[in-house]
Formats: C-alpha cells, structure tokens, sequence
C-alpha cells in the first residue's frame, strides 16, 4: 500500500513538474512534495515496526537460547572441574572419560537417540575412586537436568514451544531417567517379567501400546524383521513357518494365498495399521517409518497436536499418566504390490485419466500407496502420511467450527469444514510436499536437506526463471484456485520452499509461527470463527518483507549446496 503512495505522488510530481509555469503550479509542487516525503517517511515508519515486531520475538527466542546454552555451559564446567580433581587423584582414564562426555553433552550430535533402557544405579563393587567420581558425575547431570527442564517450562509459557521441546532433548540427554521429560515424549517405564531376575535390567522407557503388546497372557515381542509377534512363535517364523487359520504353513505358501489383497497381511503398530500384499517384511518397513515421522511430528510440530492449554498440562504432568492410558485408532494404510491394483481401487475416487502415485481418501480416512520403483525412497508415503495425521488430529476441531459457523451465519444446517478452502491453501500441500523429504536410516530421522529435488525447484523457478507469487497473494489462495491454477506445479514448488524458509530460516526464527499457522488453518478458532488466519499477523511482519528474506534464504541455500 505504502509503494502505491509513493508511485501515486511520484505520478502528481511529474505532473506538477511538467505543467506550464502559472500562480497556481508552485503550490502544487509543494504540497506534492510534501504528500512524497509523508509517504517516506511512512514506509520509513513501516520498515521500522516490521524490525521492531521481529525483534521482539527475536530477542525473546535469544534470551531463552542463552538460558539454555548456559546452563549446558555451566554443566561442562562443573564436569572438568570433576575431570581435574580424576586427574589429581592420577585417575587418568577417568578423566579423559569425563572429558569426552564433556562435550558428548555440550555437543549433540544430531543423530542421538533416546537409550531404550533404564540406567543401572552406580555399582557398590566398583572401587572407592571410581563410585565417588561416578555418583558425583550422575548428580550432575541430574541437577542441571532439572534446571533444564523447569527453563522447558518457562519457554513455553513464552510462546516457544518448540524451543520447549528442543530443550526437553536437551535434559533427556543429561538424564535419560527423567520421568517427566519421558512423559512428555509418550513414555513410560516398563519391567519386562521374563527379565525380573536379570542384575544387568532395571527397565525400559517404552509407548503404552509396547507395554501392552508385551505384557498379558500372550506376550509379544518386536521382532526386527517380522514385527509384532507373540514370543512363542519366534522359531517358527525363523524357521519358514507362518500361521494361516489355526494351522502352520510354510512361507511361500501364506505368500501365495496373500498375494489376493483381500487376504493380505495386517501390520499393526501403535499409529498405523498398514494393509499389503507385497510382503509382511515390507509392510513391517512402511509401518516403522510411519511411526518414525509420526514421533518426529509429535514432538517438532508440539504445538499443533495439542493447544496450548494441553501442553501446559503436559509439562505439568498434571495429567500424563492418564493420558498414558489411552487407547490409539490405528490409521489405515493401504499398500499394493502393483500400480495396477492401486489404479483399479482408485476408481471413483480420482478423476478419469489423472495419474496419481498415492493418495490420502479423506472420506474414509485411509491413505493409499503401491509399490513404486520409482519412488525408492517412498517420498510419497511421506507427503500423504502427511494429510493423513493433520487431518485425523485436528478432525473435531473442525466439526465444533461447522456448527460454530452456522450459529454465527444463521445457516439451516452445519456444512463441511474445508481445510484451506477460502485461503492459505498453500500450506496443506506445501507443508506435505516438504515432508516429501524426510528420510529414516536406521531409526534416525532427517528432513529439509536443501539439495532434495522440491528445494531445489524452488531456487530454480524463482532465481533462475523468475517465477515468484508475493507471497501475500500467495495466502489468498484457497483450494479452487490454487488446484484449478495452470501454474498449480509451479505453486507445488513454491509452497515447498516457502516452508523451507519458515522452518529452516535464521536458525528456525520462524518455525513456531509455521506451527501457529498450520494450527490455525486446521484448528479454527471458535472465537472468530469468520476470520481467516493470517501469516503476517501471526509473525508480525509484513509480507514484503517476508518476500525478501525467502529470496535472502534461497539464494543462501544455492550457496550451501555449491
């Protein structure tokens, strides 16, 4: 609006300037020039609000980042001061030892993960030395978790969820026993009976469905390759037997028989529910990466799965256990074995002749996918688990908005909540075609590598072939227009990379407002239940600025794949 003030006064200027000289032409060229320095200085002025408003949130981000860097600070030097005191008692080893876990602490590396087992108390055989440097090491870690953990608190009641979580990592780190911490993350400790007279178990930190599936008359266990299986059928499995209706046959005959999907394999795990005919190995993958993305959404994206409220209430405890004990609708994953099956199911549900490599079906809450070998790394399972969690997460928020909705507008009956029907749009599929690079190896999860093929395009339309829709008309756009849209691939690759920037800009500046928003567009607010959800108001800068930092951001991306 500002830029049109200053082309419009620019416009009188010329005009002004180029007229005849007469009485009349000097006043006029005065008071344009005042109207072109007013429109600066509010330009001026606007600039300035932006950097202010994004200081704001900046600075309270900072502040609590150097919180948190100093208590792990803190942490490093009380465990070299231990270090030295090993060294002068000529405990060499134990002193190189402290040393490295030191900076193991200091340093994370991004590929940890949680250890699955409860930590043995210091043994009372170790000698004299080694117990007091190693209990003396424990409360440590222990002291400076907890501090941790209360600064987790107080992030969030800041408004930095996400930050909150980062640093509930942090304190699992230094204390992987933290009842609290393990809660908040879906867990709880559990005492495997077949283990009860085993020294070297204290227990392990397992979901509540893995407590369940291995506790009971019947006993599972979590079998690397075959998955969730009772334990007296181990054997049998490894030997080349499978069970099919109260009988044992042999592999390569239950293969056959569900080769015909609808006696395909059922894969239970404690989200998804993934139905195929491929193979049961192969089905026990899918369902462990679903499960991987799962966690990882759950606790980086905190803030949509559950409003603020509930996470306060999270890091209360004031009702985990509870929580604990609730019982989790699997999600319906069906898996074929060939395109042509997934074609002929997919009849009805897509329009005649368009190609699809996956689809999540709303209607009936299933997500649809074959065996690709062109998507080898099964980026599409990834965009349309996407859908598929948003959706069934946020699914009664949106039916309290319909009805919401239709009080507020007088409507003879409750119609259909649509997602990014009116605007914003771009998120939904931005967001999942994002996701479309997320990778599982061996267990650990990354995503948003810049040289994956979406981020890639994104430089490449707008650096190279100067595609680019300002980002505040880009919001605009509601499903209709974004998918009926000539340019919809371009949009595809925009909105991709427009995530990339939220998510991954200065350090995660705008992570929790993605979040903010992707929660507002999914969760309606009930208050306001008309009003469309805006990314400038949620992160308080305007949208020229937020044109310009995306490009700032693409164009540092090339630089670091170069």
């Amino acid at each position: 609006m500002c830029s049109t003030v200053i082309e419009s006064a620019v416009g009188l200027f010329l005009t002004a300037y180029r007229s005849p000289p007469s009485p009349t032409a000097e006043p006029m060229r005065i008071a344009v020039i005042s109207l072109i320095a007013v429109a600066i200085t509010v330009v001026s002025a606007a600039s300035t609000a932006d950097a202010q408003r994004a200081g704001v949130s900046e600075r309270r981000r900072d502040q609590y980042q150097a919180l948190r860097q100093e208590a792990l600070k803190n942490l490093r030097h009380e465990i070299t001061e231990l270090s030295q005191q090993c060294y002068d008692q000529k405990l060499i080893q134990a002193a190189s030892d402290l040393t490295e876990i030191s900076l193991e602490l200091t340093n994370p590396d991004p590929n940890w993960t949680l250890p699955d087992f409860v930590q043995l108390p210091v043994s009372n055989r170790l000698p004299a030395e080694e117990k007091a440097w190693r209990t003396r090491l424990r409360k440590i870690r222990e002291d400076r978790a907890k501090e941790l953990y209360s600064l987790a608190r107080k992030a969030l009641r800041a408004g930095l969820p996400s930050l909150a979580y980062d640093i509930v990592n942090d304190v699992l780190r230094l204390n992987p026993d933290d009842t609290n911490s393990r809660l908040i993350m879906g867990q709880r400790q559990f005492h495997d009976p077949l283990r009860k007279d085993d020294p070297a178990y204290a227990g392990e930190w397992v979901s509540p469905f893995e407590a369940q599936q291995r506790s009971g008359s019947e006993a599972k266990t979590q079998h690397p390759i075959y998955g969730w299986i009772p334990v007296g059928h181990v054997a049998r499995y490894e030997a080349g037997e499978r069970p099919w209706r109260g009988k044992w046959i042999s592999a390569q005959k239950e293969a056959e028989i569900r080769r015909d999907f609808e006696n395909a394999w059922e894969v239970r795990s404690e989200h998804f529910e993934v139905k195929t005919n491929t193979s049961l190995e192969e089905g026990v993958e899918i369902s462990r990466k679903l499960e991987v993305f799962y966690r990882w959404l759950q606790s980086h994206f905190a803030g949509f799965f559950d409003t603020p409220d509930a996470l306060e209430e999270k890091f209360e405890q004031a009702n985990a256990r509870r929580r604990g004990q609730t019982v989790f609708k699997p999600m319906k994953v069906l898996y074929f074995a060939t395109r042509e099956e997934y074609d002929r199911r997919m009849r009805g549900k897509i329009p005649p002749g368009q190609i699809t490599n996956g689809l999540y079906w709303e209607p009936d809450s299933t997500s649809y996918f074959f065996r690709n070998p062109e998507d080898a790394d099964q980026s599409t399972v990834f965009h349309e688990a996407t859908h598929q969690i948003l959706d069934l997460a946020t699914r009664s928020d949106r039916v309290a908005a319909a009805k919401k909705r239709q009080h507020v507008l007088r409507q003879p009956r409750a119609e259909r909540w649509k997602v990014g029907d009116k605007s914003n749009f771009w998120i939904i599929e931005g967001l999942a075609s994002y996701f479309e690079s997320f990778e599982v190896n061996e267990g650990v999860a990354s995503v948003g590598r810049p040289d994956f093929i979406r981020f890639v395009g994104a430089r490449q339309r707008y650096l190279v072939d100067n595609f680019f829709i300002p980002t505040q008309t880009f919001c605009s756009l509601g499903q209709e227009h974004f998918m009926s849209h000539p340019n919809r691939a371009q949009f595809y690759t925009q909105a991709s990379g427009l995530c990339h920037f939220l998510l991954h800009h200065d350090d995660g500046m705008y992570r929790d407002d993605l979040v903010k928003l992707l929660s507002a567009v999914y969760r309606p607010d009930l208050r306001n239940v008309l009003e469309q959800p805006s990314l400038e108001k949620i992160t308080q800068v305007r949208f020229s600025t937020l044109d310009q930092q995306y490009r700032d951001h693409l164009e540092s991306l090339e630089t670091d794949s170069e």
